[in-house]
């Protein structure tokens, strides 16, 4: 049963198909390890959700604060269940679920400006394949250009990342979390105000 676990939906249950494998939600106690890590980050921010499947991670930021909130997912039967979780949560009015390529122009084309926080969640099947870890690794890349002057970006894999591939031009970090042998949390800060004299990266709570 998956579930929003704070703020103003907390503890609402979300719609999820009969397979869990193929929505892949991030698990309870890292979904909440990584909104405690940027605890009041989402307050009215602007975020984009890439692979969002049903809304687990993008929904999560609306119920703390967010107000433009994008969510990216291809799969035809996810993408139902997502807009059927945010007609359930009657929050239309500060999400909206875009069927499209995650890695593709369109999502950046649609991601709300300036994003403040972004999240790629990538199934862990294309994560095992050189060629699409490159393609997800270009699109980081990309998503600058989209990004607020001060901003976040979230990525989750299955596997830890070599030094050349986590290193992301413009970004500091990353910070990495590791939960198990097989999730790795990767935290990207942007700041292009940077002068040295203030460190706003985040501290674990728990």
């Amino acid at each position: 049963m998956l579930k929003i676990l704070g703020g103003e939906f907390r503890r609402r249950q979300l719609g999820e198909p009969p397979d869990r494998i193929r929505s892949r939600p991030m698990p309870a106690r890292v979904k909440e390890s990584i909104f405690n890590l940027l605890r009041g980050w989402f307050d009215d921010a602007r975020v984009l959700d890439l692979f969002a499947g049903i809304g687990t991670v993008g929904l999560e930021a609306v119920s703390r604060g967010a107000t433009d909130v994008v969510m990216v997912e291809r799969d035809k039967e996810i993408h139902s269940i997502l807009e059927w979780n945010i007609r359930e949560l009657g929050c239309g009015d500060r999400c909206r679920a875009v069927k499209a390529d995650a890695l593709g122009p369109s999502s950046l084309a649609q991601a709300p400006r300036p994003v403040d926080v972004a999240f790629m969640d990538p199934p862990y099947a294309i994560m095992q394949e050189e060629k699409m870890v490159t393609a997800v690794l270009a699109q980081l890349e990309r998503l600058e250009s989209v990004m607020a002057d001060k901003s976040w970006l979230v990525l989750r894999t299955p596997m830890p990342l070599t030094l050349e591939q986590r290193t992301i031009t413009c970004y500091s970090g990353p910070e990495v979390h590791e939960y198990g042998e097989d999730m790795f949390v990767y935290l990207y800060y942007l700041d292009r105000t940077a002068n040295g004299d203030e460190d706003e990266r985040p501290t674990d709570d728990g």
